[in-house]
């Protein structure tokens, strides 16, 4: 479906215009607020992101304990109340025209921004296998970070043979009491010194060409997986109290498929220092861009730091 340029216009046209609702999105939604600016943030799903599935988060500073639930409505309604627009609907495509960002909706209505901020995000490749969507976040989990510290002294399994799934592993084995990665390649794909320092970890036991079939559990929590070697096609039960799937993920930004300038091969968007990308008065924080934490904290950092360098090149822009 072509996509036609309506005119601007005092309704649909945003001092900073945001695209996606996580953390990072709405942070830089409540900075633009408290700049004065007109904010509006485009978000197709519940506002919050990923940590809206979380049912317990510890490591967010000032907050000792606190639902993903509940952070992400308390975002959210501090963004809103500060007098930032809620604008539900699916980004299509965008393009510059004179001085504006335009943002295409799937529902026809044009948005015009003098500068947009990208906030979409990742999602986590799944397994696709039994148990694995009934034991997420009762055993499942997709951050060694964030559940790291529920696994203390106890069995865990980490199913990716990439540099993420190795460092998260070795981030792992110094909790728990031991450690099995689970590989469908015959070798480990991570940084040499990575790679070494997994090997040299006591705890941990690497399992080649192998791949998960099942993900069983008592109903409340894991208790075993079940693999089964790609070659031998022998399967084998390991008794687990936490599955780590690190088996890659996808970014959400299917909309900037044309912007070869901005985005990589592996739909990363380069930002500098300020978060802006090499399209003036265009920026992307979060997960969708090349950091290498990707925590709440770090994400609420991105979108401070964004909406304060929109601001400024508004006021040397729109004098």
């Amino acid at each position: 479906m072509a996509l036609e340029i309506l005119t601007a216009s005092d309704t649909n046209t945003y001092d900073i215009l945001i695209i996606g609702a996580g953390p990072s999105g709405l942070t830089a939604a409540i900075y633009g607020r408290r700049a004065n600016l007109k904010v509006g943030f485009i978000e197709n799903e519940v506002p919050g992101g990923k940590i809206v599935n979380i049912p317990v988060i510890t490591n967010y500073p000032g907050i000792k304990s606190i639902s993903g639930a509940d952070l992400a409505l308390n975002m959210y309604t501090q963004a809103t109340e500060a007098g930032a627009i809620y604008l539900y609907g699916k980004v299509t495509g965008i393009t510059q025209k004179s001085n504006y960002h335009v943002v295409f909706l799937e529902n026809g209505v044009n948005y015009f921004a003098k500068t947009l901020i990208i906030a979409t995000g990742t999602t986590e490749i799944k397994l696709n296998v039994p148990g694995e969507n009934e034991y997420k976040n009762k055993g499942v989990s997709y951050c060694a970070i964030c559940d790291g510290s529920l696994v203390k002294e106890k069995d865990v399994v980490v199913f990716g043979g990439n540099d993420i799934a190795i460092k998260d592993a070795i981030y792992l084995a110094g909790i728990a009491n031991k450690v099995s990665v689970i590989c469908k390649e015959n070798a480990l794909s991570g940084e040499p010194t990575s790679i070494e320092t997994l090997n040299k970890s006591k705890n941990v036991n690497v399992i080649f060409n192998s791949l998960c079939k099942n993900i069983n559990g008592d109903g409340q929590s894991v208790k075993n997986v079940v693999i089964q070697n790609t070659k031998s096609n022998v399967t084998e039960e390991i008794k687990t109290s936490y599955v780590f799937v690190f088996i890659g993920s996808h970014t959400d930004a299917e909309f900037l498929s044309n912007m070869n300038d901005v985005v990589d091969k592996n739909g990363i968007i380069q930002t500098d220092q300020y978060k802006q990308t090499k399209i003036k008065g265009l920026f992307a924080i979060g997960d969708i861009t090349r950091n290498i934490y990707r925590q709440i904290a770090t994400a609420v950092s991105d979108g401070a730091i964004a909406a304060l360098s929109a601001v400024k090149y508004i006021k040397e822009q729109y004098k």
